[in-house]
């Protein structure tokens, strides 16, 4: 295979890919809220003391721009599925936290996703699916590595 066949097989599998991903159907949450509800669930059990997770920390662990999280929250609040709580001490901070149905959201959509991903695994089989991940995993840290220095941004 040539660089150029590479570089378009990879490409048109990266989009395969996401077009895939996006197809899963994950009841009345986008693929985006499903992401935010996920972290909100993860770092209040990571925290259990706390009142929620700050709309900045919750933008930067789910790669979000701070207006895309700000969109998304707005989303996920219209729904009933998340609520944001002003921090009466500082009232610069903003928590976001899950409601009820929030978290029922969340746990349908796990479920339909780990579902359809054990369905994948037995379809794909265990060793390649190891070896897969293993290399998949070796691209996207040498991808995330060279982004500066392909854009001249080292230090």
């Amino acid at each position: 295979m040539t660089t150029d066949e590479m570089r378009s097989a990879l490409l048109r599998t990266t989009f395969r890919y996401g077009k895939v991903n996006m197809g899963i159907r994950l009841g009345n949450i986008t693929h985006v809220e499903f992401i935010t509800l996920q972290m909100v669930h993860r770092y209040m059990k990571n925290h259990p003391d706390e009142h929620g997770i700050g709309v900045s920390e919750l933008a930067r662990c789910s790669y979000m721009s701070p207006p895309a999280m700000s969109r998304t929250l707005k989303s996920v609040e219209e729904k009933g599925l998340a609520v944001r709580m002003v921090d009466k001490k500082n009232r610069r901070k903003t928590y976001v936290c899950l409601t009820d149905e929030g978290e029922d959201a969340r746990l349908q959509a796990w479920k339909t996703c780990t579902d359809y991903i054990d369905w994948v695994l037995k379809e794909m089989g265990e060793e390649k699916m190891e070896t897969f991940l293993e290399l998949w995993g070796e691209l996207v840290d040498l991808m995330e590595k060279n982004i500066p220095v392909f854009y001249g941004e080292t230090s």
